[in-house]
């Protein structure tokens, strides 16, 4: 079996099709001259004309017309072909931002579940605690803590968690409870939020502790992980850390917990939703959220 070259028979079906070299070189992107050099070579390996140049224009020639139709099916199929191919082994990326405590406490912890589910699609996870640009930095969803306005974002509540202290139950032995009591200045544990502990004791009515005292983390996870190794007592969001409370390698300290005023929320653009695939990790990710919330509340 002969076969001519597939660039051949392709710039044939682009000038048969528009009855113009000139149209076929513009869908092509290349000169006419390289068209027509390719029709002619075409016209050589098939030993016949296959189309008649006229003052107006081109026509097809019976043979050029019988052969335009083979060209184009062959073409389509071969297309058609391509793209399911491509579809089906084309890998899909997510990109998301958030804070490196974020990333290490919540999100990564549970991603391995949503690969699991989606083997076609990658999670690329930026962290950084500055607020990125989505659009000029081609990033798909950010976790911003805040009150969730963002102007020209969607934005949905993520994680909306109470603080809670927690501790090793290490630190408490042989007890297996911590008590307000328990909570020392030299035993606090500060993340970026340094505040945080200065709100609680104020809405607990504690006394005698200096909310400055103890250790500073630049991150959470870092207050989180003295916190498992016996260091002190960090202030989290429950959400972030149940999955140490659920292995006991951390207990919450029995108090009424305190009503955080801001949020981690899911920051995206509108358009984004319009990929499927973007919007299946949307869609994950906020059950992964409304989850959390409930083994919270149950914990209670």
């Amino acid at each position: 079996m002969r076969l001519p070259p597939l660039i051949a028979v392709r710039f044939f079906e682009a000038t048969a099709r528009h009855a113009s070299v000139r149209r076929a070189a513009e869908e092509l992107h290349v000169t006419p001259g390289a068209v027509s050099q390719q029709v002619r070579k075409l016209e050589e390996f098939l030993g016949c004309a296959l189309f008649e140049r006229q003052p107006r224009g081109l026509a097809l020639t019976a043979a050029g017309r019988d052969y335009q139709v083979a060209c184009a099916e062959g073409l389509a199929l071969i297309g058609h072909a391509t793209s399911r191919i491509a579809s089906t082994n084309r890998r899909h990326v997510v990109l998301v931002s958030c804070t490196p405590g974020f990333a290490v406490q919540w999100l990564v912890p549970r991603l391995h579940g949503f690969l699991q589910q989606h083997p076609d699609m990658d999670v690329h996870v930026g962290t950084t605690n500055r607020a990125v640009d989505l659009a000029a930095e081609g990033v798909h969803f950010a976790v911003r803590h805040g009150q969730g306005a963002y102007t020209g974002l969607r934005s949905e509540v993520l994680v909306a968690d109470d603080l809670v202290p927690v501790c090793s139950p290490r630190l408490l032995a042989p007890r297996r409870s911590a008590r307000v009591a328990d909570i020392t200045s030299a035993r606090l544990l500060h993340d970026e939020h340094r505040g945080d502990w200065r709100l609680w004791c104020e809405a607990h009515g504690v006394a005698g502790v200096d909310c400055d005292g103890g250790v500073v983390f630049a991150h959470s996870n870092a207050a989180i992980e003295a916190a498992v190794a016996g260091r002190g007592f960090a202030l989290a969001r429950r959400a972030l850390v149940q999955q140490e409370l659920d292995a006991r390698e951390l207990v919450c300290v029995h108090c009424k917990p305190l009503p955080a005023p801001l949020a981690y929320h899911l920051v995206y653009r509108p358009e984004a939703l319009i990929d499927p695939a973007l919007r299946r990790f949307r869609d994950w990710v906020m059950a992964q959220g409304s989850a959390g919330q409930g083994a919270s509340a149950r914990t209670m």
